[in-house]
């Protein structure tokens, strides 16, 4: 889940510039940061280094100009938040700096090995020994094939023979000073290459590189990437033949990862939802249609995802079973590969993503591909890893996500699950006035008269402990959902609940006054749940009821239109802006919480 970044150009380049990139990239990881560059005459050249534990500072030091460099910023696994297990790593000997992503799971015995041939390590990572073991298999390359062919530069061969002893899902990128050169690879974890007239570019994402390139080439797992002042050469990393880059357009544009006017990332993605979704009707029937038409002739359907994908993929099992009368089945990617059994030839896997890379998913597509089922996604980033092993791919087209939690992509997967069920049903007609009317009821619940009350609750609630959502129907995984945004982003413990399960021994939590949201559509669960929320009220508890219509049992009534079965898309937004105002009452980095990052590459 950390952010690499690295450059080599024909002339130089401020160092400063890795500093920026790593901050496009911190929503994968801000526990330290740290950059390399070469600096000094070529006489007397050097890897400078600077790197330091917690979050890039607004300000820092003047960097020199340099024509290589990379840069890293991490979310801990192994090894505590220190300056000395920031990134990047040096070898022993000066040479070699390296930036990774991923765990490497069999670091301990080499680690040891290394250690016993007279290694000196600096930090308690799992990352720093590919620095040394490069290192190693560089000297023996040079020791034993000293007129090693140019068809594969040593560097490439060491990187090749060094990758190959690692265990896990990486992404490394090395920096050499002799031959000015970067090497990059990786196993499953994202890296994307950029070339354009100020150099060649290499990230974990390509927001990093906007700005820089307009096209780019997504590493493959059996590639190697050489880059150094003439360009970008790939090799294949089991044969060393070269390779060509295939090149498609960077569509991302300097205005699409700025704030654009909003104090912070997370609250512009909240008012994006309403254009997203229009977007959708408009550009995704046709996939919508596609997806129908898999769902039509699969023995077996099932959404999969994780965190807020899972509660999408939830609810498309409610909007599915409603709207089309079709069973499909919803499955936390975690679990999935505990229940792939019943996988045929026949089976339907869609599977739900922002980044396209979190480990889970693909875990899971990998599961269904080796039963051969066929795999439909929908996910943000269509050059991701699991864009490229679906047979079947639905572009979100939400835009970047910079927040790291995830709001534009969650209603944008909504909307396509309830637009493929309208289809199935035969309605189609009907699922596009009812997402065009949902547009217009987050239109509604975004304007400032909603955000007063929504802001009146966040001053009562922001001192609370403990905070409980309640909905029915197609509104338990909007519960779901609401209560993790909260949890995510202010530390409150939020939990959600079926609105049944009160009595089933929930409801001896609330005391009195415990705050508690309700979800109350108007739909056959609102008798129901009302019945709930009177329950909690009367026990002392403090309830806020979202709903296009008020009710007795609510202290606190937030309106939203009523769109019928696009009510999901509706009433998550109050949550989210509330979510959003609780962090900053609470004086926390909506977009950064503690212990979070955007892309869950690692188990």
């Amino acid at each position: 889940m950390c952010g690499i970044f690295g450059f080599v150009a024909p002339q130089p380049l401020p160092a400063s510039l890795v500093i920026d990139a790593l901050r496009t990239l911190e929503y994968r990881g801000y526990d330290s940061w740290g950059i390399a560059f070469l600096d000094g005459d070529l006489a007397r050249e050097r890897i400078a280094v600077l790197k330091r534990a917690g979050r890039i500072p607004a300000s820092t030091p003047n960097l020199p100009a340099t024509v290589i460099a990379l840069g890293h910023t991490r979310w801990a696994t192994h090894g505590g938040v220190t300056d000395e297990n920031a990134h990047p790593h040096l070898d022993c000997t000066g040479t070699l700096a390296i930036v990774h992503n991923g765990i490497i799971e069999n670091y301990l015995p080499l680690r040891r090995a290394l250690e016993r041939s007279g290694h000196r390590f600096r930090s308690s990572t799992d990352s720093e020994i590919f620095a040394h073991l490069l290192e190693d298999t560089i000297a023996s390359i040079e020791e034993h094939h000293p007129s090693a062919s140019d068809d594969i530069p040593t560097l490439v061969e060491a990187v090749r023979h060094a990758f190959n002893q690692v265990r896990g899902l990486n992404a490394l990128i090395a920096l050499h000073r002799p031959t000015r050169q970067l090497v990059a690879v990786k196993s499953t974890s994202p890296l994307v290459l950029g070339h354009g007239p100020a150099g060649t570019f290499v990230a974990s994402d390509a927001v990093a590189l906007v700005g820089y390139t307009d096209r780019i080439h997504y590493l493959q797992d059996d590639e190697i990437a050489l880059l150094d002042h003439q360009g970008l050469q790939l090799f294949d990393r089991c044969t060393g033949q070269r390779r060509s880059a295939r090149w498609e357009p960077l569509t991302l544009r300097p205005a699409d990862t700025s704030l654009g006017g909003y104090p912070h990332y997370l609250i512009k993605e909240i008012h994006e939802q309403p254009r997203v979704l229009a977007r959708i009707a408009r550009e995704r029937l046709d996939g919508a249609r596609q997806l129908a038409d898999l769902i039509r002739h699969s023995y077996g359907t099932f959404l999969v995802g994780c965190g807020t994908a899972g509660y999408a993929a939830l609810c498309g099992s409610y909007l599915f079973s409603r709207i089309a009368r079709r069973h499909v089945n919803a499955v936390i990617a975690s679990e999935f590969k505990y229940q792939e059994h019943f996988l045929t030839d026949r089976s339907l896997v869609i599977a739900l993503t922002q980044s396209g890379e979190t480990i889970d998913v693909i875990e899971a597509v990998h599961a269904a591909k080796r039963r051969g089922a066929t795999v439909a996604a929908l996910v943000n980033v269509t050059g991701s890893t699991v864009a490229r092993l679906a047979d079947f791919t639905i572009p979100l087209s939400a835009g970047p996500e910079q927040s790291v939690l995830s709001t534009k992509a969650y209603t944008a997967k909504l909307a396509i699950l309830l637009l493929t069920a309208h289809i199935l049903n035969g309605s189609e007609h009907v699922g596009l006035d009812t997402l065009w009317r949902a547009i217009e009821g987050m239109e509604m619940a975004l304007a400032p008269a909603t955000l007063d009350r929504i802001r009146a609750v966040a001053d009562r609630l922001v001192d609370a402990q403990h905070c409980y959502v309640i909905g029915r129907g197609l509104s338990y995984p909007t519960a779901l959902e609401a209560a993790l945004k909260i949890k995510e982003v202010t530390y409150i413990h939020a939990e959600g609940f079926a609105g049944g399960e009160l009595k089933h021994g929930v409801i001896a939590l609330i005391e009195d006054g415990s705050p508690c949201l309700v979800f109350s559509p108007l739909d056959e669960t609102r008798a129901d749940i009302l019945s709930g929320a009177m329950e909690v009220r009367s026990r002392g508890g403090w309830v806020i009821g979202i709903s296009p219509e008020p009710d007795e049992a609510f202290h606190v009534h937030i309106p939203v239109a009523d769109v019928g079965d696009a009510s999901p898309l509706v009433s998550i937004v109050p949550a989210q802006l509330l979510a959003y105002e609780l962090a900053v009452r609470r004086g926390l980095d909506p977009d950064k919480p503690r212990n979070l990052a955007k892309s869950v590459t690692v188990k």
